[in-house]
């Protein structure tokens, strides 16, 4: 992966966990069941700076925006190697003069994201239009769908005229030098009738250049539809099916380094490798849950005013999101790190009694 070194994880590096908090921390069981309300946060007055605002944690930690985004943005696309090979084969799919393609991959892995991604390599010669929303009552109102974004006229006229003007469209963008490429994304809500449509217009063409192609990105339930008898021809012409499968834990974790990366942070001075781990593992590899989890643990060691995010607030962002730790032997490694991180502070803080009650007196 170019420009890109996975991370490697805490327990592969055998490092020690040494805390670094300015906060005093809950008991492991404790922190299993905290889940605090944001109306308990802002009664507390410590939380607030001088203008009676929460403060925000991206001045907390340096950074010049909010490291993950809440919707798909290529900006901040990370080229993991599965993501990136999909995008690969639909672009060849393309440039094969492929009629259809295919995208598929369970919710929240990134589907849209790389559809955005191919939508950017497209040049000049290419006209495309990306349908968001793939719930249309029938064929005309998909044939309006794809009028509306390529801002021609669609109000009115039968579901005939509608097809004929996206045709002529086709044929005179096509003589122009120009292919159509359309994207529907969210496909697995089309019906068959809608997929049998496509499969038509897909077969418009000009000499040997297709008029339109079509690329679908949809939930892998579409392959069930794909498989009714009825579509049994739309299926012999979809060679290239392309999968998105999760991150693996390493990817996982460089996951997040890219996105604080790219927010203008120093990641290793903002997360612990330990918190990194419990993120990148029990998150399953699901980058939008990577998002949201990650996102909670800034917030969360931002209302506790620490400089970093710890082990305790990994494990408390998966606990506010409802993500358990399935595995046992996991479960109690976790419990393990933050016991581990509380005792050593109680120990240290003995020690350092010790010394000052040990510490010859100065005589006056």
């Amino acid at each position: 992966m170019i420009g890109h070194s996975p991370v490697k994880c805490s327990i592969l590096l055998n490092r020690p966990f040494i805390p670094r908090r300015e906060h005093i921390l809950p008991t492991p069981i404790q922190l299993s069941r905290l889940s605090l309300p944001m109306e308990m946060v802002a009664s507390c007055p410590q939380l607030h700076d001088i203008g009676g605002r929460l403060p925000m944690y991206e001045t907390r930690f340096g950074l010049r925006q909010r490291p993950f985004p809440v919707t798909p943005d290529s900006a901040c696309y990370y080229p993991a190697t599965g993501h990136e090979r999909a995008l690969a084969r639909l672009r060849q799919a393309l440039d094969d003069q492929q009629g259809l393609a295919l995208l598929t991959g369970e919710t929240g892995l990134g589907k849209t994201l790389v559809a955005q991604r191919l939508q950017e390599c497209f040049g000049t010669e290419t006209v495309a239009a990306f349908l968001t929303n793939s719930h249309f009552e029938c064929r005309a109102a998909l044939l309006q769908a794809i009028l509306y974004d390529l801002s021609l006229p669609f109000d009115g006229g039968t579901e005939q005229e509608l097809r004929l003007r996206l045709t002529e469209f086709l044929l005179q963008n096509t003589k122009a030098g120009r292919r159509f490429v359309l994207i529907v994304d969210e496909a697995q809500h089309l019906t068959a009738d809608l997929l049998e449509e496509l499969r038509l217009l897909g077969n418009l063409e000009a000499g040997a250049t297709k008029a339109l192609q079509v690329v679908l990105i949809g939930q892998t339930s579409l392959l069930e539809t794909l498989r009714k008898p009825e579509l049994a021809s739309l299926l012999q012409r979809l060679e290239v099916r392309a999968n998105l499968e999760p991150l693996g834990v390493e990817e996982a974790a460089d996951y997040v380094l890219h996105h604080l990366r790219l927010a203008g942070a120093r990641p290793e001075a903002i997360v612990s490798d330990e918190a990194l781990e419990v993120l990148a593992r029990h998150t399953r590899g699901v980058p939008r849950l990577l998002n949201q989890a990650a996102r909670q643990a800034l917030m969360l060691a931002n209302d506790a005013e620490a400089s970093f995010v710890d082990v305790e607030a990994a494990l408390e962002a998966l606990n506010a999101l409802g993500i358990e730790i399935a595995d046992e032997e996991e479960a109690a490694a976790a419990i393990s790190m933050v016991a581990a991180a509380v005792t050593q502070e109680s120990d240290e803080e003995s020690e350092g009694a010790c010394r000052l009650y040990d510490a010859p007196r100065q005589v006056l």
